[in-house]
């Protein structure tokens, strides 16, 4: 059977305002602050030049910049649903890292032309009881307009993280959780991560 590939993901930066005791807000900003300041990292380096394509550096600083606003462990963790909790920790984390280095790579493009296309406009934010956020912005591209929905938490100490991303109603989470159950019932989890080693390996080849 073949596996669907993974759902589209765009890697575009959002946060949320946290909840805290007094004095410790003051290391984190507000959301769309904060992500309007990413944006303008990003965009500084996507539009430096106006060449279509970016350096080997320019690729490893948006590359780093993307890394560092996701979660990826948190979005594993979701994606294989309760099947994370029946894995060992070696499991995990070989699959965190295959994952990450999947999603990375399939949509780094298409998060580029994002940033060079269009301007992203944030329409509302919200936080929840739990302490986790919604972030729902608007991209105007050339042939028509992409609605993107950001899920956002704050690990312990760190600066808010997105473990979910939504794009004109498709969650990279849910659509990936679904997938990978199926495929998991089917077969089983050794199977799963011998089609993302293969996966993974294949878009390593047009890196190089």
């Amino acid at each position: 059977m073949k596996m669907k590939p993974i759902p589209t993901v765009v890697m575009i930066f959002a946060v949320t305002l946290a909840f805290a005791e007094e004095g410790d807000t003051a290391a984190f900003s507000a959301p769309t602050a904060y992500l309007k300041q990413l944006d303008s990292n990003v965009q500084a380096i996507v539009r430096a030049d106006g060449a279509d394509t970016l350096s080997a550096q320019e690729n490893a600083q948006v590359r780093t910049l993307i890394n560092g606003a996701f979660d990826f462990e948190e979005l594993s963790r979701l994606s294989l649903g309760d099947h994370w909790n029946e894995r060992t920790a070696q499991e995990r984390d070989e699959f965190v890292r295959i994952y990450q280095g999947i999603i990375e790579r399939r949509n780094f493009d298409i998060f580029v032309q994002y940033y060079r296309e269009g301007e992203i406009n944030y329409v509302d934010e919200a936080i929840d009881e739990g302490g986790r956020a919604r972030v729902e912005a608007q991209v105007p591209m050339k042939r028509e307009t992409k609605q993107i929905v950001y899920a956002l938490h704050q690990p312990a100490g760190q600066d808010w993280r997105i473990y979910d991303l939504s794009i004109d109603g498709a969650s990279t989470v849910t659509g990936n959780r679904r997938t990978y159950g199926r495929y998991i019932a089917r077969h089983s989890f050794d199977k799963l991560m011998e089609r993302l080693r293969a996966q993974l390996s294949a878009l390593q080849q047009t890196d190089e």
